[in-house]
């Protein structure tokens, strides 16, 4: 009974979500940093996926979560840096369809921006994470690629 509703609900509040691009991002940074620092970080995230990885910027999904010293366990030169305790990481999971240059072109974009924010480039760690639209529920139990 309840599932025929749940399609009704569906088809009444959701919108056409062909398009929809929807990053989530998550950012993991030590505690000691100061909240505004943090948050030019995640602009500077935001920023770089509306310029350069055609997401619209009211897609605004971000998790931030703040961590204690002996919380954060990064490898300090692995990739020829030189990380501080200030090193923050950065993983943004969206649907598959980036190409190599986007994704090179938001690298560089947060890393610039982040310095701008006072941090250093070598303190910001970007992962990206590309799936398919069976991979996400955005709301009702349903899969995304069950709404269209």
């Amino acid at each position: 009974m309840w599932v025929g509703s749940l399609s009704g609900l569906l088809s009444d509040f959701c919108l056409d979500t062909t398009d929809i691009t929807m990053p989530l991002t998550k950012i993991s940074a030590p505690r000691h940093l100061s909240s505004n620092q943090v948050r030019a970080l995640a602009a500077a995230v935001q920023d770089g996926l509306v310029k350069n990885c055609n997401v619209p910027p009211d897609d605004l999904f971000q998790l931030i979560s703040r961590f204690d010293a002996d919380e954060i366990i990064l490898d300090p030169h692995f990739g020829g840096v030189n990380r501080s305790r200030d090193a923050c990481v950065v993983e943004v999971v969206f649907l598959l369809g980036r190409t190599d240059d986007q994704k090179r072109a938001l690298f560089r974009h947060v890393a610039e921006q982040a310095v701008q924010a006072g941090f250093r480039a070598d303190d910001v760690m970007i992962c990206l994470v590309e799936n398919s639209r069976m991979d996400w529920s955005l709301g009702f139990g349903v899969a995304y690629a069950d709404q269209h």
